[in-house]
């Protein structure tokens, strides 16, 4: 497993959510059996682990491009790749998934890693995905959080009544519907562009004592980034006290502290082939 660096910098949270998901990345990526030599795409690649990953799938005679809109993300992708054995089939470009920077059918497959539910235009970037598959071809989208997840075991009406404010709280950037109908509403999307999905479900579950990389995402990420002062406005007073008292880093009730403590977190990714 690729040890995490004791600074994530400035991309903290999408570093320690790819950490997080590590183990169950490379078997999802073992399962998706990705021809030897094939070019794929990476849309949205954020800070390229999982481009380094599908980079070292597909072999030597491979190549992958990852393209994301954010230039400080794709040059730390380009640092990432540059000490990485798959680093001669790996590129990077600042791009969008709306207007992709390759030619007609120049592709052989297209990944989006919990980045489409984030594209307003959706039918516009599957599109641009059909336009850049050659014929056979294959769209895989990867979400997380389809259903959601279970990181506060014991407590499931407030940890529903968080997971609401969430929902609320997306709205806005997902031009009136929350990311989470944008994720469940993927296979539908995939249809609309003339594809005909199919999806597999895992389920990650991590239990005390916790790995590291573990840890510090439901930390850092869920606790204090996702579910944070962000979501304050949105819940009442009773519920961001007992947010606090269970999630806050310095509280001794914190739930990472218990012994019995675990978490459920599910990937799901769909996938449909470009008819020939």
């Amino acid at each position: 497993m690729t040890p995490t660096p004791p600074d994530p910098g400035p991309h903290a949270s999408l570093e320690r959510m790819n950490r997080f998901q590590e183990p169950e990345a490379r078997r999802i990526i073992q399962d998706l059996a990705l021809p030897a030599g094939s070019r794929g795409l990476d849309v949205g690649c954020g800070v390229g682990l999982w481009a380094l990953w599908l980079a070292e799938a597909v072999g030597s005679g491979g190549h992958v491009l990852g393209i994301e809109p954010e230039v400080e993300k794709v040059e730390a992708a380009r640092v990432r790749a540059g000490s990485s054995a798959a680093a001669a089939r790996l590129e990077f470009k600042a791009g969008d998934g709306t207007a992709v920077p390759l030619p007609d059918r120049s592709v052989d497959w297209v990944w989006y890693g919990d980045v489409l539910h984030h594209v307003v235009d959706t039918e516009r970037a599957l599109r641009e995905c059909r336009r850049v598959i050659r014929p056979g071809g294959r769209v895989m989208v990867k979400e997380s959080q389809v259903p959601a997840a279970m990181f506060l075991p014991g407590h499931p009406e407030l940890e529903r009544r968080i997971q609401v404010a969430e929902i609320r709280r997306t709205l806005g950037e997902g031009a009136g519907r929350s990311f989470q109908e944008r994720r469940q509403t993927t296979p539908a999307a995939l249809r609309a562009a003339g594809l005909e999905p199919q999806m597999r479900t895992y389920v990650l579950e991590r239990r005390a004592p916790l790995p590291p990389e573990a840890h510090d995402y439901i930390q850092h990420t869920v606790f204090t980034r996702n579910w944070g002062d962000r979501l304050r406005e949105l819940l009442d007073a009773e519920d961001w006290q007992a947010r606090t008292r269970l999630c806050d880093e310095t509280s001794a009730a914190n739930v990472l502290r218990s012994p019995d403590y675990y978490c459920l977190y599910p990937i799901t990714v769909f996938s449909a082939r470009v008819p020939a």
